[in-house]
């Protein structure tokens, strides 16, 4: 590969690092493209040239975020029942560390409830992303089908519950309502 087009890919990679952190932090809607230039180091001039659009950057960094986090989750569950590993999953994503990261953590929380007024493209995203977890949880499955209602209420409560907390804070309250979310997953 020539140096200019390293160079141009590895700036890419700064700028969509950038956005990640600030759409985990901020949310979509209030991430702006100056505030993810000047993490990334540079000016929003260069913008244009790595992006068409705030709404291609978000999305590209979102489905870069989903796929790193949903890779983190899964390769923290052991082997083991399917039952076995959901309550693996829950216990690493609804723990306290997980809820109180600034950085590395999911973003749904931070962005759920902007996805109405996103373009569907980003909503069409959050499907893939979820129906991509729901396989996974219902992989040991004999009877998949069977199984996909259960996995989709743990996935539910799961999300839930992380959103809640984050929302919550560090409080005695949060904690609990993470410690029934974790029991409730079966």
């Amino acid at each position: 590969m020539n140096p200019r087009r390293e160079q141009k890919q590895e700036t890419r990679a700064r700028i969509l690092a950038s956005a990640a952190e600030t759409l985990r932090q901020r949310g979509l809607a209030a991430s702006s493209v100056g505030e993810v230039m000047a993490g990334a180091g540079l000016t929003v001039g260069g913008f244009y040239a790595h992006f068409e659009n705030k709404d291609a950057l978000m999305l590209e960094a979102l489905d870069q975020v989903f796929r790193q986090r949903r890779a983190l989750l899964l390769g923290l569950v052991q082997p083991g029942t399917p039952a076995e590993q959901r309550k693996q999953a829950a216990r690493a994503y609804l723990s306290r560390k997980h809820r109180d990261m600034d950085d590395q953590c999911c973003p749904l929380p931070a962005i759920l409830s902007e996805l109405p007024k996103q373009p569907d493209a980003f909503r069409a995203l959050l499907e893939q992303h979820l129906q991509a977890l729901l396989k996974a949880m219902v992989a040991g499955e004999s009877d998949r089908d069977a199984a996909r209602p259960a996995a989709l209420a743990d996935l539910a409560t799961m999300i839930g519950a992380l959103t809640l907390a984050r929302a919550l804070g560090p409080t005695p309250f949060s904690d609990e309502l993470l410690a029934a979310a974790k029991a409730a997953i079966r």
